[in-house]
């Protein structure tokens, strides 16, 4: 099973913290995900789940099962719809 990226399409880092607003991942942790091996890319999505707290855990959470479900974030599908209209 390839496990899919958790970026939900926030993509602003912090730069105090250099983590992603939206993934909790840092810049090379971003960088690297393709070269990840399976265990090293869930390692990555719990690590970064911990540096992320009350609704940004929930938003994340409630986002990347959109994205294992369907293959698309829902900010992302909200983007696309917004450049038809």
């Amino acid at each position: 099973m390839t496990i899919p990226s958790p970026c939900i399409s926030v993509c602003v880092t912090d730069p105090g913290s250099d983590l992603c607003y939206g993934c909790g991942r840092t810049t090379p942790e971003i960088a690297k995900w393709s070269k990840y091996s399976d265990e090293e890319k869930k390692q990555v999505i719990e690590i970064s789940r911990t540096r992320m707290h009350s609704w940004q855990l929930e938003a994340f959470d409630k986002a990347y099962k959109e994205i294992i479900e369907t293959g698309t974030s829902p900010i992302k599908k909200q983007k696309l719809q917004n450049k038809k209209d």
